[in-house]
């Protein structure tokens, strides 16, 4: 039974007032008879009474269980009595009643206090099932954290990694299977044991790592070594990480490793690879350069002896064709002259063959060198048509070709030399009607054809005609149709100019060959002044007296016996001393007839030294077997080069062009 209260307030009227306006709780105040004598808002709240309908009122009337009197009053002033209340409307209000004594003014009343049973009934219930559930998920949570517990620890156990967790005195807890494969304790149980025991040679700088560690600190190392107890170095890369407690302290670290010796030992591999193979292809590489300055060597040696041997051959042959030359001109029958012009062609196709091997030498040395410029297609076609325009007469064909304005970017010498591989490649392997040279523009390109009316190529030869000694009309090998190295010719020199040679044949009606040529940026080129014409320069009438310097005995008679036969005072020096001793005697000359090799010296040297002699730009003629110079200097003024072995007519023709004393070598022609 609750214990009955001792509680008695004094109190006045205001603060008893303060008090029922201030309480939350429902409260009557009682007179000594059980009488209402005042009721807070809450108490008129919770019966839905208003004040007047309470004062005045026995409490019994409100609580019917309650006995009604002084004495009643006064005995059941106690703490936790549990009665009903009826509303206004009858119904009744479980409350539990309690009672305290005040005195106010001398006279002793009671303060009754209605608690609300029905909200303390769901305060229970709320408190029992909170308390309930709060049970159920300790329940709950106290199995998860074992379940946990038992899944890390066979996450670590079976982790495809070494890991391993310690306590802060370094003792392991749990460890991984692969942590026990890779340091080699597949059986033995390192629970408990410390980690400095296990690893007695334990470097000094990993346990200043693991002090940083369990100091707080995550540290990692991607590439670190150690030496197993055999003394085999093992390659790792490990991670150290501190672990913490419930209370927020550091328990320990979490250790992992991954050992990495396979893989650094196949870097090492591949890094001492990769450095032999460096020092063998450096050897190598000596090697072939080696080889290379080897070929070089004999490449230059090679181009050497052919400039030489073509020199060396092509005077016998100049000495050969003057020679015939004066036999023709001296005959007095017609047979002889033809037989002498008969004797000629075969000097002439070997003279072609020196060209011709000359051109691959070039070619393959790398000598040959592209020196590209703007200029007029049309001048250097109309050279290539005057070349050969007699060839194509001699077997009844036509040469046709229609100027045409384009300008073009190229090397006009190396053009030339195709552009005429093309029309005399036409010209052997056409045997009637007409040849011609046509210019067109194909968008950016200008594209410049040779067609024929020839025998044509099979479709399956076009490839190879550009291979060298290539003839597909000439299988006995006639010198006289040439070497089958034109073609071929044609196409190294426009691989090095960077231009397409194309063709287009059908057998039995003809071909034609076309070369793809950049067009210039501008399609104007000023027009150089042109030269005053050797036709106007005033002449004498007497003829020129010739000095002709050739230190070969035979070139230089049979130069003498071919000037002479046109009447032509000549006088002949082998050395260039022999040369300046004439003039040191008197001789005058009016046109210098040199060769460019000659002992001590070159023909360029003596021509300037017999110019100073007699302050005199006098006429010259610098005769060569070497092709491989190409121009004259150009101080050397006045001055005409010609190669060995020379025709007769190209001969009077270049000394037609230069300031003789006379004409006549114009009229020789």
């Amino acid at each position: 039974m609750p214990a009955k209260s001792q509680t008695r307030l004094i109190c006045t009227m205001e603060q008893l007032q303060s008090l029922l306006a201030l309480s939350p709780e429902p409260m009557l105040v009682l007179e000594a008879d059980g009488v209402i004598a005042a009721a807070n808002d809450a108490a008129l709240l919770l019966l839905g009474y208003i004040q007047s309908d309470l004062l005045g009122k026995p409490l019994d009337t409100i609580v019917p269980s309650f006995r009604r009197g002084r004495e009643s009053l006064f005995a059941n002033r106690t703490s936790g009595m549990q009665a009903g209340a009826l509303d206004r409307l009858g119904k009744d209000v479980p409350v539990e009643l309690s009672f305290n004594s005040i005195t106010q003014n001398g006279t002793e009343r009671v303060v009754c206090i209605l608690h609300d049973m029905r909200k303390h009934a769901a305060v229970t219930d709320h408190l029992r099932n909170t308390n309930e559930d709060l049970e159920r998920r300790l329940r709950a949570a106290d199995i998860d954290l074992k379940r946990a517990n038992e899944h890390f620890k066979l996450f670590l156990k079976h982790a495809p990694a070494a890991i391993a967790l310690l306590d802060r005195q370094m003792r392991y807890l749990i460890v991984s299977d692969r942590w026990l494969t890779d340091y080699g304790f597949t059986s033995r149980d390192l629970h408990g044991l410390s980690h400095y025991d296990v690893f007695h040679d334990m470097p000094e700088r990993w346990r200043e790592t693991h002090k940083r560690c369990l100091a707080g600190e995550t540290i990692r190392s991607d590439e670190d070594s150690f030496t197993r107890r055999d003394g085999t170095t093992e390659w790792l890369r490990w991670e150290l990480q501190p672990w913490y407690a419930s209370d927020g302290k550091i328990g320990g670290m979490l250790i992992y490793s991954e050992l990495i010796t396979a893989r650094k030992r196949a870097e090492q591999a591949l890094l001492q690879s990769y450095q032999e193979l460096e020092l063998r292809v450096s050897e190598r590489t000596a090697a072939l350069q080696e080889l290379k300055n080897e070929a070089d060597r004999a490449n230059a040696q090679k181009s050497w002896f052919v400039a030489a041997a073509s020199h060396d051959l092509r005077q016998p042959l100049q000495a050969s064709l003057a020679y015939l030359s004066v036999l023709a001109r001296k005959s007095a029958h017609y047979d002889d002259e033809d037989l002498a012009d008969r004797a000629r062609q075969p000097l002439k196709a070997m003279s072609d063959i020196l060209d011709v091997l000359l051109d691959i030498s070039d070619l393959e040395s790398g000598h040959v060198k592209p020196r590209r410029e703007d200029f007029s297609i049309a001048e250097l076609i109309g050279r290539v048509v005057a070349n050969t325009q007699m060839q194509a007469m001699e077997k009844g064909l036509r040469l046709s070709y229609i100027p045409d304005d384009f300008i073009v970017h190229s090397d006009p010498k190396l053009l030339e030399r195709i552009i005429a591989n093309f029309v005399i490649n036409a010209i052997r392997y056409t045997a009637k009607g007409l040849i011609g040279i046509y210019c067109e523009q194909v968008g950016d390109k200008i594209c410049v054809s040779v067609t024929d009316t020839g025998i044509g190529i099979p479709a399956e030869a076009i490839e190879a005609i550009f291979e060298d000694h290539v003839q597909l009309a000439n299988p006995a090998r006639d010198r006289r149709k040439g070497l089958g190295l034109g073609l071929s010719i044609a196409k190294r020199i426009a691989d090095s100019l960077g231009h397409r040679i194309s063709v287009h044949s059908e057998l039995g009606s003809g071909s034609s060959f076309s070369i793809e040529l950049p067009a210039a940026e501008s399609q104007y080129v000023p027009v150089p002044a042109k030269a005053e014409s050797p036709a106007s320069t005033p002449r004498t009438s007497e003829y020129p007296v010739v000095l002709l310097i050739d230190d070969d005995q035979d070139v230089a008679e049979a130069m003498q016996m071919l000037l002479q036969s046109y009447d032509c005072e000549t006088y002949m020096a082998g050395t260039p001393d022999a040369a300046l001793a004439m003039l040191e005697s008197g001789l005058t000359p009016g046109l210098i007839l040199c060769d460019y090799r000659l002992p001590g010296a070159n023909g360029l040297d003596v021509i300037r030294t017999i110019r100073r002699r007699l302050n005199s730009n006098v006429a010259a003629v610098l005769m060569t077997g070497d092709t491989g110079l190409k121009a004259m200097p150009e101080d050397m003024t006045n001055c005409a080069l010609l190669h060995k072995p020379m025709e007769v007519e190209a001969f009077f023709a270049a000394i037609a062009g230069l300031d003789t004393r006379a004409n006549r070598f114009a009229e020789a022609s």
